[in-house]
């Protein structure tokens, strides 16, 4: 039943994107903006919003799912369908990743780097971050370095981290549960961060240290089916290699992980080293986060502190394999979702 479910919300997604999509999110900002005035959670500690919030969420809609699985079947098959269109988000980043692929394919640098600046511009109203991206100044190769980071990090947040929430509580029929707890957490996190415009309060502090927890088995679970779908040797070693730098110079762990994965999946190096780049391209973040040991040490550990991936810069050619292992990636989720199906049905 769930992997009709999964079927069925890709395929709405696909045939009606969610194009009132930021319409939702404001719904849902505004709606957790209301329980917190409401129950005075301005005056509570961190972690009590938090948990209130995503465990009250998870808790209606996995009795839900509970109560119309075990009484119509048909009936939860459409709600189940329903919640994961809502909660499930493809469209909502390849959109962008499609237009920046298309124009550098017919060769429109302009638009390419129109379609990212828009991408950019979203991801920070939904999070209040303020990068030091000039798009303008891009090369092509960095164009599409910066889509492919994204589209990433994007497939684990909108895709990958839901589906493992909902697919860990299928086996209790609370399967909604997971994956509602995790878009609350998300959401509660990026609203939080864009609530301090910049700060770094109890608030944000709080939200990134359990959104570090609440994605760390999902970051290793996607990791892993982007190694099997594509160049294994090289994510492993990059996840192994890398990712440990990438924390040092302040990136999540989660980030860490499928970055360097995903890089060495697609066999291309997608952020040089610092050592590697000149003083213009460092980022500042960068530089005042990793610490004075790391850059103590021989030459050959500088120069590869922060770079993701081994292989050689990614072209438009690129952009093309990441659509394929993105979907080769789902295909495998869905085929193992349908051995336990039969093993289930079967055993």
């Amino acid at each position: 039943m769930s992997l009709i479910a999964i079927l069925g919300a890709l395929f709405l997604e696909q045939i009606f994107p969610l194009a009132s999509y930021s319409k939702l999110r404001e719904v849902l900002r505004n709606a957790i903006d209301y329980i917190e005035r409401a129950l005075s959670m301005d005056q509570a500690k961190p972690w009590q919003t938090f948990w209130f919030i995503t465990l009250v969420g998870a808790l209606i809609a996995g009795l839900l799912n509970y109560a119309l699985d075990t009484t119509n079947q048909m009936l939860g098959l459409i709600f189940t369908i329903a919640v994961l269109y809502l909660t499930l988000g493809i469209r909502q980043f390849s959109h962008y990743y499609s237009k920046i692929r298309e124009a550098l394919t017919a060769k429109d640098d302009g638009q390419a780097r129109t379609a990212l600046a828009e991408w950019l511009r979203e991801e920070a109203e939904l999070t209040g971050y303020r990068g030091s991206v000039q798009v303008a100044q891009l090369t092509e190769v960095q164009v599409i370095r910066q889509a492919l980071e994204m589209a990433i990090l994007s497939s684990l947040r909108y895709v990958f981290a839901g589906l493992f929430w909902y697919l860990l509580f299928v086996p209790f029929k609370i399967g909604l549960a997971g994956i509602v707890f995790y878009r609350l957490a998300d959401l509660l996190a990026r609203r939080w961060h864009l609530r301090a415009e910049g700060k770094d309060d109890a608030y944000t502090r709080y939200a990134r240290k359990m959104m570090g927890w609440i994605e760390f088995l999902p970051a290793r679970f996607a990791a892993v089916v982007f190694a099997v779908v594509g160049n294994f040797e090289e994510a492993l070693h990059s996840w192994r290699t890398q990712a440990a730098s990438l924390r040092q110079l302040g990136e999540s762990d989660a980030a860490s992980v499928i970055l360097t994965a995903g890089a060495g999946a697609l066999g291309v190096t997608l952020r040089e080293g610092i050592g590697q780049r000149t003083q213009d391209m460092m980022d500042e973040h960068e530089l005042a986060l990793y610490n004075e040991d790391a850059m103590s040490k021989t030459q050959e550990t500088t120069q590869s502190a922060g770079q993701i991936g081994n292989g050689p810069a990614p072209d438009v050619r690129t952009l093309n394999s990441g659509v394929g292992m993105f979907w080769r990636a789902m295909i495998f989720v869905l085929f193992l979702l349908l051995m336990l199906t039969l093993s289930k049905i079967l055993g």
